[in-house]
């Protein structure tokens, strides 16, 4: 840090951190409740973190309180008291991952290196007091931003860009730039607190301008008007900037739990009425180093800026980076391409050389190009869907993305670093090489292309589950949390035949190829003997069936809410269609779900 006065620290607060990581590794949840747990002593399941994205159809006007802490059993009998005993049937129950957790969050924070140099892990939070029983997990990064947040256009800039990159990668964060990292802890843990807080003043400002203008409305142009390098606290109550030497007034109404301080000491502040941090803040010091120790004097201090809290970065990883520096400033229109492209060839053979040693290949990359504008340095991220170390292939994609970059005007150097590497999948070498490996190649090399271009939420495949409603039977899962394991052995055949034998146990039935998103009401003109359609017409065409096969009963679980049932036919018409259709038991109409062809 460079010193007390300028020094100025982010904090990313990650809410339901170790759910959070559980859902990115597997989205096919995000449709159910899900909770992570830890088995304390007893043997008892206690929740550690919850979370359930609900259905519109599914969503009542609150939501169940659970906190962290309560045991499974009294959480699933909070859940069934608002929704139903389905909801609790359908929850997913996962055990905690702490290590897992930590060791994803420090991957994440060695990413958030292009922000600042400084990147440090949280402290521990104290999640839930239930029971005598407190849980403390690490679900936080904190960023020294003193020195490079000019890079980025100023601090608003900056922690709108660091929440809104983690949205697009699936990721919830709370963001807060203050003086110290007890502050901007407390401030990005109370985002909607001070949210809260805001609305009310403005409000308030709003009635006393109507009363002063006897009566008349408040305009927009009327309310309290921010700089121009934007408000304190942002609309979007995601993020909050914490002005310098302001801590003590923006700060001060909220929970003295925020300062990090001990369960039992929060308890005994509380009996005799001390619930803020500024209410802490008015007791005298000795007295409170008398009572508890040095413990609270030293938050206070370190919330103040008082005393030294030094954060503690994270380790240098062993992935490697390449850098090259102009002599003069390059403008971008004399840049020449085949040039261009030789010094990122260069580059990336440097930072993968290191990796070929240790049998692994980079899976993300970063190029930077450095300029002297007030714009900041230019980053380009190429995301793989499988680690390699063909440097051939990495240099097109970081080529593809900069046909689609605009460039700035001058480039004082560039510099490519790996943020990512995973050990390289090693397949079964045959004498003479295999149509199904060659294939496989292009398909991996075809998806890095598009992963690099679309990004990896854009590319996904359907993952099978085990639900017996067609529509509700597969999930659009990212491929790379479908496709094959990195560093597993494995021929092509072998790969193959294991994805059909998983994909047979699955479906079971016959299944149509073309299914639509939503079943579509036939119009029928006449019934054969047994009930099932003669003449249907779809699509303005009138179709005469000639041949069916079924019924097929589906019908899904009780516990799953309102009960679907339906009777589904195969139909082979006289123009050669094969049809999909079911009749539903309940309304006693036909519809369409699928093709054959």
């Amino acid at each position: 840090m460079s010193g007390k006065s300028a020094s100025r620290i982010m904090t990313v607060v990650l809410p339901r951190w170790p759910v959070q990581r559980q859902l990115l590794q597997q989205p096919g949840f995000r449709e159910f409740p899900v909770f992570v747990c830890r088995k304390n002593a007893r043997g008892v399941l206690s929740v550690v973190s919850w979370a359930w994205v609900m259905p519109p159809e599914t969503r009542r006007g609150f939501q169940p309180v659970i906190q962290s802490g309560f045991s499974l059993s009294e959480a699933l009998a909070v859940l069934t008291s608002v929704y139903g005993e389905w909801a609790s049937r359908v929850a997913r129950i996962l055990h905690e991952d702490s290590i897992g957790d930590i060791r994803v969050l420090e991957t994440l924070g060695r990413w958030c290196h292009r922000f600042s140099p400084v990147v440090a892990i949280g402290p521990d939070v104290i999640r839930g007091k239930v029971k005598k029983q407190s849980t403390r997990s690490v679900n936080s990064l904190q960023i020294d931003v003193s020195d490079t947040a000019r890079f980025f256009g100023g601090e608003l800039s900056l922690v709108r860009m660091v929440v809104w990159v983690l949205a697009a990668r699936g990721i919830h964060a709370r963001a807060a730039i203050a003086d110290t990292p007890a502050a901007s802890w407390v401030a990005a843990l109370c985002v909607d607190r001070l949210a809260a807080k805001n609305q009310q003043a403005s409000s308030d400002f709003c009635k006393k301008i109507s009363r002063s203008a006897r009566g008349s409305t408040c305009l927009e142009k009327e309310k309290p008007r921010s700089s121009r390098h934007g408000h304190w606290l942002s609309r979007q109550q995601r993020w909050v900037l914490v002005p310098s030497g302001q801590q003590r007034q923006i700060l001060g109404s909220m929970p003295i739990m925020s300062l990090r301080l001990p369960v039992d000491v929060v308890d005994s502040l509380a009996e005799v009425g001390v619930e803020s941090i500024s209410q802490l803040l008015r007791l005298p010091r000795v007295s409170l180093q008398e009572r508890f120790g040095p413990v609270v004097s030293l938050q206070i201090s370190r919330f103040l800026g008082e005393a030294s809290d030094p954060l503690t970065p994270l380790q240098e990883s062993d992935l490697s980076g390449a850098t090259h520096s102009f002599e003069l400033p390059v403008l971008s229109r004399d840049l020449d391409y085949k040039y261009f492209r030789q010094l990122i060839e260069s580059l990336v053979h440097q930072c993968i050389r290191p990796l070929v040693v240790t049998n692994r290949g980079a899976s993300s990359l970063q190029v930077r190009l450095g300029t002297n504008g007030v714009r900041g340095s230019t980053i380009l991220e190429v995301g793989l869907y499988k680690p390699t170390a063909k440097t051939s292939h990495l240099v097109d994609l970081v080529m593809l993305r900069f046909e689609r970059t605009h460039l700035p005007r001058e480039i004082t150097g560039v510099s490519v670093e790996v943020l990512s590497a995973d050990a390289l999948p090693c397949r079964q070498q045959t004498l003479f090489r295999s149509p199904v490996q060659s294939d496989m190649s292009q398909f991996e090399i075809l998806l890095n292309r598009l992963t690099s271009r679309l990004g990896s939420g854009a590319v996904v495949e359907p993952q099978l589950l085990s639900d017996i409603q067609p529509e509700a039977s597969w999930v659009a899962a990212p491929v790379v949390h479908v496709m094959g394991t990195s560093g597993s052995c494995r021929s092509g055949h072998a790969h193959e035949s294991k994805k059909t034998q998983v994909s047979k146990s699955v479906v079971g039935p016959s299944r149509p190829i073309f299914l639509l998103s939503r079943p579509q009401l036939l119009e029928v003109s006449s019934l054969g003997v047994h009930g099932v359609p003669v003449r249907f017409s779809w699509k303005g065409r009138v179709h005469v069936v000639m041949r069916t096969r079924g019924p097929e009963r589906i019908e899904t679980a009780w516990w799953r809410g309102p009960t679907v049932r339906r009777d589904y036919y195969i139909c082979e018409t006289n123009l050669g269609g094969r049809f999909w259709i079911f009749r539903g038991l309940q309304k006693r109409a036909w519809f369409l779900h699928g093709t054959y062809g």
